[in-house]
């Protein structure tokens, strides 16, 4: 706190009568000129104007006083300005309808005042800028008045904005605008930690941007013309001394020396040119204050020029990458700092989000040309010299140094950071680690790539490196992060560098094994996106690949067991592809050949993932025991043993629990109508899949499996425990909504809201139910799957159109249900399902025509009825002469005859 004697100085610039009264506006008008300067210019000011000791004593009195202290010099006059104003000791002042309450705080052209509108429209608290009785010089004037134009042209959140303007009755211009109720933005920061100053720090960034659009600079940027409000929103202030970019004339020599040296550009010190690049420097000094505590020409005042101490040196919480940002803005010559407002901060943000920063790749050029600069005429000597000897030899050799050295790190980079990312998947809450793996791997692979000839070794090591981000990143055959867009992109660049391999080393048995995993995961990828017809080629080719790969490989040398896994892997998923295609004969044939080579080469494990593709093969021909016993071994041999719980294991035996259920008795599908035993193992198998969702929710495998799993059981379940089922499927909304960045999170999201109406139904809950069905539709029309002249067999369309059927039937409205069900025949017509040889789509269309025919009879339409149910049953006829001894197809039979 303030002495009571320094209080009462600082209260007679306020009070004292009489002789002292000049004297007073002498120190009023000396203190706010100089009380921005370093000592050493103060003192140049009192010798060049021969101020008197009375005068510079009491001058200095004032500047004892700590701007950011509690009892500092602002806050004590404004206090006693209050106490006057309140108690009538000032004549109180009105700014047009706005009544000046107390001071804000001064400076050489004017005052600040907090103030209130008086005039009855509205209630409303203001800040108004008051040019100084005594500020009758044109250039104060001007200046004033240019502000407030400037001001008023700008509108940002990070800038106070404009309210009115005017002037008062003895004819000086005032600036009414926003009352930021906030501290200086080095006060706000010291109670924050190191990112969260960074962060707020961008966001004033994006203030000066507004203004340097409109070509405007501001000249005096420093803490306390940037206020941080109570929601911690920074508010730029004061622009007191800006000027347009295309101002001419005497713009940046005045009289007055308004700007702030510690946080000024050299340039302004020195009276030049000033450009954006002016503020760009003064940001930098500011960023300093808020991580160091010091602005930096504090640290080194006598040399103005001299690089700083770098920030982290000084806090050990500041990124080192931030050294970087802050040497490059505040570099004394303008055309090395950052070229706009906004590059400064893009490269802030990408230092908080752990993005490779401009400032970090230029520095060493900035540190040569300096070096160049001053000693260009023996160096350009010697460089001559040089090149004029070696300079085809020392290309040849750098290249090749630089390719075997990054040839090394890459290896390096495939072998330990993805090995450390295996294990880390293992790990719940993983998801966050895994994507800085993903992030800090792209950033590597992509400096490699471009800053280096390429040749075959390289190349194969970055696009065996590429695929495995990928995997990371969103190919759905592991633990991943969802982003299937960026998988895709990666595993297209992994492709093209292992092509530029086989096109030189046709032969070449890794790139091969390469070619075939991408072709592989881009398989995968394409299928989630519903691109059947991309995924079955690209399943052919990886098929080839592997042909190609196993004429080469020799599974008996330790080191190529890992490859026989990844062989066993693709061979597994690409009969899954063959088999989603109905092509059974050539699924079961992959899945054999994988489960002899897991065999060979001691991969149980992979033998029991490969029997699952056999047992949905054997299923979707209706062979429903061979089905069960090909799963019920995979069950057993997923199952993990003591020392085996690992994540990927555990998530691996959920799966096959649940095509167990879904075997046993999945609703209105190809099962055995063990509906009870289906229950029990799809409810373990969901326990276990929602046990590694709640320990990482970023985890896209996890959550997307849970999800399925859980409808499975919701849809058995709305038949005997409808509200039971409604719950499974809210919890399977808010699961989905952690895989957003998945591409068919839509889609699924639709398909969820549609199959919770049918237990709604049960429940009564018909306005919940409506509620649904609209959601569902408007997303099906913003992903233009409906309104569609063809509906694809049990698409999200064709669900969405039988739900709302039975919605108007819970309703009576049985004609309207019979022209749905009438469209949607149609519409499944005309996509030419193969109903006659797929018995998925046998049982869906039987199913719909289970539904249509006693709503079409209900409805009075006989004729139609007795269509739909001539149709089911001539199919399940068709199907029972194809396969007279299969237990599923005659239980079919009889139920269309009934």
């Amino acid at each position: 706190m303030a002495s009571p004697s320094r209080f009462l100085d600082t209260m007679a610039l306020f009070t004292q009568p009489g002789s002292a009264k000049q004297m007073n506006h002498e120190v009023r008008i000396l203190f706010h000129e100089i009380v921005d300067l370093s000592p050493q210019e103060r003192q140049r000011v009192y010798r060049e104007r021969r101020i008197g000791q009375d005068v510079r004593a009491e001058v200095e009195s004032l500047l004892n006083f700590d701007s950011t202290a509690a009892g500092s010099l602002g806050d004590l006059v404004a206090s006693a300005a209050d106490d006057l104003l309140n108690s009538g000791g000032l004549e109180r002042t009105y700014c047009g309808p706005y009544r000046l309450v107390r001071l804000l705080g001064s400076g050489g052209m004017g005052a600040v005042f907090l103030a209130e509108r008086t005039d009855g429209e509205i209630q409303q608290k203001v800040a108004v800028k008051l040019l100084r009785a005594d500020g009758h010089r044109p250039v104060w004037r001007e200046r004033f008045l240019r502000e407030r134009q400037m001001l008023a042209s700008l509108n940002h959140p990070s800038i106070v904005h404009v309210i009115d303007a005017g002037h008062t009755e003895d004819g000086r211009p005032y600036l009414v605008m926003e009352y930021v109720e906030g501290v200086p933005i080095d006060v706000y920061a010291a109670g924050i930690s190191v990112r969260e100053r960074l962060r707020l720090f961008a966001r004033m960034c994006d203030g000066v941007s507004h203004a340097h659009r409109r070509l405007i600079i501001h000249r005096d940027l420093k803490p306390s013309n940037i206020l941080v409000d109570s929601s911690g929103h920074p508010k730029l202030l004061d622009f007191g001394i800006a000027r347009l970019l295309d101002e001419t004339g005497e713009a940046t020599q005045t009289l007055e020396r308004l700007l702030t040296p510690n946080y000024a550009s050299p340039e302004q010190l020195a009276g030049t040119a000033q450009t954006t690049a002016t503020d760009v420097y003064s940001l930098g000094a500011v960023l300093y204050k808020l991580l160091v505590g010091v602005a930096p020409r504090e640290k080194v005042a006598d040399t103005p020029n001299a690089e700083v101490t770098s920030p982290s040196s000084v806090n050990a919480d500041v990124p080192k990458d931030i050294d970087f940002i802050v040497r490059k803005a505040l570099r004394a010559e303008p055309e090395e700092r950052y070229l706009s407002v906004d590059e400064f901060a893009s490269d802030i943000r990408a230092a908080l989000g752990w993005r490779p920063v401009k400032a970090r790749s230029g520095d060493l050029g900035y540190r040569a040309r300096r070096f160049l600069r001053r000693y260009w005429v023996p160096l350009t000597a010697a460089g001559l010299v040089l090149a004029s000897l070696s300079a085809g030899l020392y290309i040849a050799n750098r290249e090749r140094a630089i390719a075997e050295r990054r040839f090394l790190d890459v290896r390096q980079l495939a072998n330990k950071l993805f090995d450390i990312d295996a294990q880390v998947a293992q790990l719940q809450g993983s998801a966050k680690t895994r994507q800085l793996v993903v992030d800090t791997s792209l950033d590597y692979l992509r400096r490699v790539s471009a800053n280096v000839r390429m040749d075959p070794a390289l190349a194969l090591e970055l696009g065996g490196a590429y695929m495995r981000v990928a995997r990371v990143q969103g190919v759905n055959i592991s633990a991943n992060l969802g982003q299937t867009d960026q998988a895709e992109q990666n595993e297209r660049q992994a492709q093209a560098l292992i092509d530029s391999v086989l096109a030189s080393q046709p032969t070449n048995r890794v790139a091969l094994l390469r070619s075939a995993q991408i072709a592989h995961d881009r398989m995968i990828l394409a299928g989630d996106g519903n691109r059947n017809a991309d995924a079955l080629q690209l399943g052919q080719k990886a098929e080839e690949r592997l042909e190609q790969y196993l004429k080469l490989a020799n599974f008996s040398e330790t080191s190529d067991r890992n490859e026989s896994q990844q062989t066993i892997i693709a061979y597994i998923n690409v009969g899954n592809r063959y088999r989603l295609a109905n092509r059974y004969d050539d699924a079961v044939r992959m899945c054999e050949r994988a489960i002899d080579l897991a065999r060979s080469t001691n991969w149980p494990h992979q033998a029991g993932a490969a029997l699952m593709v056999v047992a949905l093969a054997h299923r979707e021909r209706g062979d429903l025991d061979e089905a069960l016993k090909a799963v019920h071994e995979a069950v057993r041999i997923l199952e993990p043993q003591a020392g085996q719980d690992t994540k990927s294991r555990r998530i691996t035996f959920a799966l096959a629990l649940a095509r167990e259920g879904q075997i046993l008795g999945e609703d209105d599908a190809i099962s055995l109508g063990r509906t009870r035993e289906a229950v029990e193992y799809l409810q373990r198998s969901f326990q276990i899949g929602d046990e590694i969702a709640a320990h990482d929710p970023n985890d896209f495998q996890s959550n997307f499996s849970s999800h399925a799993t859980e409808a499975r059981l919701a849809a058995i379940l709305r038949h005997t425990d409808p509200r039971r089922a409604v719950q499974l499927y809210d919890d399977s909304l808010q699961r989905l909504a952690r895989t957003k960045d998945h591409a068919g999170y839509r889609r699924n999201q639709a398909a969820v809201l549609i199959a919770s109406v049918y237990p709604l139904l049960r429940l009564g809950q018909r306005a919940e139910a409506k509620k649904r069905l609209d959601t569902a539709f408007e997303i099906l029309r913003q992903l233009k799957l409906y309104p569609a002249k063809q509906i694809e067999l049990g698409s999200t369309g064709d669900l969405g159109l039988r739900a709302l059927a039975g919605y108007e039937t819970a309703n009576g409205n049985l004609r309207r249900a019979s022209e749905i069900y009438t469209e949607l025949s149609e519409g499944i017509t005309a996509a030419k399902p193969k109903p006659e040889t797929n018995l998925q789509d046998a049982v869906a269309l039987s199913n719909l025509y289970r539904a249509a025919a006693p709503a079409c009879r209900q409805a009075g339409l006989a004729s139609q009825a007795r269509t739909f149910e001539t149709r089911r049953l001539a199919l399940w006829q068709a199907w029972s002469a194809k396969y007279p001894n299969r237990a599923f197809v005659r239980r079919q039979l009889e139920a269309a005859r009934l």
